[in-house]
């Protein structure tokens, strides 16, 4: 099992997006928690996009501040960082990582303007983090994923 830390810079929407999908379809070889570098609520449109996919994320934890698990002293495999570019350069190196890798998706609340158009936006997210979860998974089942072995 590969302990697995997703990050999001201050939305704890994508991380939990994702992490919903790993525990899910990844179950096998992955262990996953959530962090932030800022605390932030849930969106609830992505509540509604992921509970339309079967999932339930009102009782979801509430995912750690990346500061408080470096001073736990927290170990990770893998760390994927979920949103902008800075995101991705601000998360530190934990101990016993492996692997960093960043998946771009932007924050469809800064977006579009309508709430139609931010649940189209939320449901491409989704469907596209979706994607990248199951590519992890595929390229880890395939032997791709070298740094893993």
């Amino acid at each position: 099992m590969f302990n697995t830390l997703i990050v999001s810079d201050c939305n704890f929407s994508k991380n939990l997006i994702a992490s919903a999908y790993l525990v899910d379809l990844g179950y096998e070889y992955f262990t996953v928690e959530c962090a932030s570098f800022e605390p932030g609520p849930l969106n609830p449109l992505v509540s509604i996009m992921m509970r339309q996919d079967g999932y339930d994320l009102s009782n979801c934890d509430i995912p750690y501040l990346v500061s408080d698990l470096l001073n736990f002293g927290r170990s990770y495999d893998i760390v994927i960082t979920i949103g902008s570019n800075r995101c991705n350069k601000k998360c530190p190196d934990f101990p016993g990582q492996l692997m960093q890798l960043n998946w771009r998706h932007s924050d469809p609340d800064k977006v579009a303007e309508s709430r139609i158009d931010r649940l189209q936006q939320i449901r491409t997210m989704r469907d596209s983090i979706r994607a990248d979860v199951i590519n992890l998974i595929s390229k880890y089942e395939e032997g791709e994923l070298n740094a893993l072995k």
